[in-house]
């Protein structure tokens, strides 16, 4: 059930120039699954903004937001004990399974993998890519709960390249869950349809209203045609997208 709440924020820590961990308190304790998101009404910003849940325990919530614009340095700039609108859980999450897992995310892809990785338990296999050594956070909190594998594109944090080079061997005994820019996600697509192993993918939007009102997010589909990332997703079956 979705809540609108004037949550606290209990804590804003920069990780490094180009990433923000902002956790809030609503005062009430949801479930969330791995793969919602909320809005946040950011202060003298129109419209509210979407952003996956980084993790939930309680009645607090985090965020892994990448600062790209005034908006999200507007969060960044927010102090403990002030107060923001939030509107959670909302859209669908991943659908856990019991195969052997790999979770990979691109850049700020990866912030809603380590809700799922808590919730999957069984210390699956992390895979975490950036441009840069600047877009790996959270390394160590993902180790608390899954074996962690580090790419980057310049070489300066782990192995080299994309992070379809540490991929294990897939089988139609895996299952894949991915989130990050969309040429990431289309080649996992390529890649599931060669190797025939099960892949969910939480795809990336802009979103005006987050609530399937606005039509903003729509993507198309194979079966049932174009639907919106915000309320049908953001995870999607890749079988379900037509790419």
């Amino acid at each position: 059930m979705k809540k609108l709440v004037s949550a606290e924020i209990v804590s804003v820590q920069l990780l490094n120039q180009n990433y923000l961990l902002l956790t809030v308190d609503t005062g009430q304790a949801v479930k969330v699954f791995a793969g919602q998101f909320a809005t946040l009404q950011i202060p003298d910003v129109f419209l509210r903004r979407p952003f996956s849940i980084h993790d939930a325990q309680g009645t607090r919530l985090t965020f892994l937001i990448k600062i790209v614009g005034g908006g999200t340095q507007k969060l960044a700039n927010l102090s403990v004990g002030q107060k923001i609108s939030v509107i959670y859980p909302l859209g669908k999450g991943f659908a856990v399974s019991k195969k052997q897992a790999v979770l990979v995310g691109g850049g700020c892809g990866s912030a809603p993998l380590l809700l799922l990785a808590k919730q999957l338990g069984g210390r699956p296999l992390v895979i975490l890519g950036g441009r840069t050594k600047d877009d790996i956070t959270q390394r160590d909190a993902f180790a608390q709960y899954a074996q962690v594998k580090i790419t980057t594109e310049d070489g300066s944090l782990g192995t080299k390249g994309f992070v379809t080079a540490e991929l294990p061997n897939l089988s139609p005994d895996c299952v894949v869950y991915a989130c990050g820019p969309e040429p990431l996600l289309r080649s996992l697509h390529r890649l599931a349809q060669e190797k025939k192993f099960e892949l969910q993918l939480s795809l990336e939007a802009v979103m005006a209203c987050g609530l399937g009102a606005c039509l903003g997010c729509v993507v198309k589909t194979r079966a049932t045609g174009h639907l919106c990332v915000c309320q049908d997703g953001p995870v999607f079956r890749a079988e379900d997208l037509p790419w």
